[in-house]
C-alpha cells in the first residue's frame, strides 16, 4: 500500500554535491580487521567480503548490544557509482543499529576503473556473505533475511541488489534518492557525468538492463520497498522515483513513499546541517526504522 507523506518547508544542508568530493571520502585503507565498542554498539571494521574487489572488497559490522539475533541491513553508500565509500554513511548505519538492527556497511569498486557491472557483483557478494554469515560475528544475527538500503547510487544497487536475492532472502529494499530508469532523459546528465558504460557501443542495453524498473517490471514477487525522494531534488530528479513506485503499484506489493519538499540547489536533500561525517534528516530516519519496524516487529 502506498503511502505519501508530503514535508513542506524541509530545511536541510547539502554536505556534499555530485563532483565536490573531499579526497579523504575516496579512500580505502587495507587496516587488518579492528574491533570497537560504544555504549549502544559493537563495531567490527574492515571484514573482506571478497577478494575479487581488493581494497573496496570490505565492510564493517555495527552490531547492537543487548539485542538477541537482530535483524541485519545491509547498507550501499553513494557517489555516482564512482566516488566515496562507507566512511560516507557511517553516521547512518550507526543510527539503525542504535535502533536494534545489525548492519553491514560496505565500500565496492567504482568507476571508471571497475567498469558497470562491478560495483553490482561486489553487493550481491556482500549480500551473500552476510547472508551465509561469512565473519563469525554474523553467526550471532538473524541473518535468515536481510534489507538492502542505499543512498543516491547506492540506492539504485539496493534496488538492484534486493530484487536479484532470491525472494526468500529479501526482506525489504530501501531506496532513498536512487536511480531507477537509467535510460531516461531526466536523469542523462548523471549518467554521462558519472562515466557508467562511458564508450561502450551497447550502452543503452547496458542501461535498460540494469534499470530496476525493468528488472522489477519481470519479477512475479516484490519484496517490500521505502522509497526516500525529495520533490526538488537537484541530482537524481523526481520522476525517477514515480517511475519506481509506479511498478510497485501496478504489483499491488508493499510499497511505503515518503516524498517531501526540499531545493533543488542542496542536491539530494537528505543531510542535517553542520555534519563533517552527516546524519540523515530525522524525518527520514523516522521513516527507515517505522519501515523496519513494520515487517520485522515480533
Amino acid at each position: 500500500m502506498q503511502q505519501i507523506h508530503p514535508l513542506k518547508h524541509l530545511s536541510l544542508a547539502v554536505s556534499i554535491l555530485l563532483g565536490i568530493l573531499q579526497t579523504n571520502l575516496n579512500a580505502d585503507t587495507q587496516n587488518p580487521m579492528t574491533t570497537a565498542s560504544t555504549d549502544n554498539l559493537n563495531i567490527i571494521r574492515d571484514i573482506q567480503y571478497s577478494e575479487i574487489a581488493g581494497v573496496k572488497g570490505y565492510g564493517d559490522l555495527f552490531i547492537p548490544k543487548d539485542v538477541e539475533k537482530p535483524k541485519t541491513v545491509l547498507l550501499i553508500h553513494g557517489g555516482a557509482w564512482k566516488s566515496m565509500t562507507r566512511q560516507r554513511v557511517q553516521q547512518v548505519a550507526a543510527f539503525i543499529a542504535e535502533q536494534g538492527y545489525a548492519v553491514f556497511n560496505i565500500s565496492y569498486r567504482l568507476l571508471p576503473e571497475a567498469p558497470y557491472p562491478a560495483c553490482e557483483e561486489d553487493c550481491m557478494a556482500a549480500a551473500n556473505f552476510l547472508l551465509e554469515a561469512g565473519h563469525p560475528a554474523m553467526e550471532a544475527l538473524d541473518h535468515s533475511q536481510i534489507v538492502v538500503g542505499g543512498l543516491s547510487a547506492g540506492g539504485h544497487l539496493a534496488l538492484v541488489t534486493g530484487l536479484k536475492l532470491p525472494d526468500d532472502k529479501i526482506a525489504g529494499i530501501i531506496d532513498i534518492s536512487g536511480p531507477t530508469e537509467l535510460n531516461a532523459p531526466e536523469v542523462e546528465g548523471l549518467m554521462n557525468f558519472s562515466g557508467f558504460a562511458k564508450g561502450d557501443p551497447n550502452k543503452e542495453a547496458i542501461f535498460h538492463a540494469a534499470s530496476p524498473t525493468v528488472i522489477a517490471a519481470a519479477k512475479e514477487k516484490l519484496p517490500p520497498l521505502l522509497v526516500l525522494h525529495c520533490q526538488q531534488d537537484g541530482v537524481v530528479d523526481i520522476q525517477q522515483a514515480y517511475r519506481i513506485i509506479d511498478i510497485w503499484n501496478q504489483s499491488g506489493a508493499n510499497l511505503q513513499a515518503f516524498l517531501y519538499e526540499g531545493r533543488r540547489e542542496r542536491g539530494h536533500n537528505i543531510w542535517r546541517n553542520g555534519q563533517a561525517e552527516p546524519d540523515l534528516h530525522y524525518k527520514l530516519e523516522n521513516q527507515i526504522i517505522a519501515f523496519l519496524d513494520s515487517f520485522f516487529s515480533e
